[in-house]
C-alpha cells in the first residue's frame, strides 16, 4: 500500500514539473507583430549587423543585430513615435549553458506571453514577413531546445541562460538570417533615439 501511496505521489510530481516545464516556456513573438514584410521601411531602425564574435571563459558566440519598431510604433527621425523598441539578436554557436548579458537597457518592464512579452524568441513568420532577423519555424524539431531557456532581469540588464545552441536552417529569405533570435522590448519617454544595450557572454 505504502508503495502504491509512493508512486502516485511520483507520478503526480512528475506531472506538476511537466506543467511548470511547459508554463515556464519562454515567450515567442512573430516577425509579423512588428510588421509587415513588405513595409520594412515603416518599422526597421536599424539593419541587421555584420556577424561579430563574442567570447569570454572558453565559450563562443556569434550574434547578428537589429533594431525595429514595433507594429504601433512607426518610425520618426531615427526614433520609434511610440517609444518602444525592439532590439533583436540573432546567435550561433556550438557553446553550451551560455548566459547572453544584455546591459545598460534604459528601463525595462518584464511582461509575459506570447506575441505580447518584453522578452523571448522571435519566430520567422514568411507568409506575412520575412524581412526581419527570425529563428525558423517552431514546427522544427530544433524548437524544443527553446524550451530550455531561462530568463532573469534587473531593471537595467537582462539574462538569458542558453543551455545549448540548435543548427537552426536559414531562413528563406537573407533578411531573416540563421540562428536562435532573442529579443528584448523597452519603452522609453521621451522617444529619442537610445543608446545601444551593452551585449556579453559568460
Amino acid at each position: 500500500m505504502r508503495l502504491k501511496s509512493g508512486v502516485s505521489w511520483l507520478a503526480a510530481g512528475v506531472l506538476l514539473a511537466s506543467a511548470v516545464s511547459a508554463y515556464a516556456r519562454i515567450p515567442i513573438r512573430q516577425t509579423s507583430d512588428n510588421g509587415a514584410g513588405n513595409d520594412a521601411v515603416h518599422w526597421r531602425l536599424m539593419e541587421r549587423t555584420i556577424p561579430a564574435k563574442l567570447t569570454a571563459n572558453g565559450k563562443s558566440v556569434t550574434v547578428t543585430r537589429e533594431v525595429v519598431c514595433p507594429i504601433d510604433g512607426d518610425l520618426d527621425a531615427g526614433a520609434c513615435d511610440s517609444g518602444t523598441y525592439i532590439f533583436i539578436y540573432q546567435l550561433q554557436s556550438t557553446s553550451t549553458n551560455v548566459k547572453v548579458n544584455i546591459g545598460k537597457l534604459p528601463s525595462f518592464t518584464k511582461v509575459d506571453g506570447d506575441h505580447v512579452a518584453t522578452y523571448g524568441v522571435v519566430i520567422c513568420d514568411d507568409d506575412l514577413n520575412n524581412q526581419e532577423l527570425c529563428t525558423t519555424d517552431p514546427n522544427d524539431p530544433n524548437f524544443d531546445l527553446i524550451s530550455g531557456i531561462t530568463f532573469t532581469a534587473k531593471k537595467k540588464a537582462v539574462t538569458f541562460l542558453v543551455p545549448s545552441f540548435s543548427n537552426f536552417p536559414a531562413g528563406s529569405d537573407p533578411e531573416e538570417g540563421q540562428g536562435l533570435t532573442l529579443y528584448i522590448k523597452v519603452t522609453v519617454n521621451p522617444n529619442v533615439p537610445i543608446p545601444f544595450p551593452s551585449l556579453g557572454i559568460n
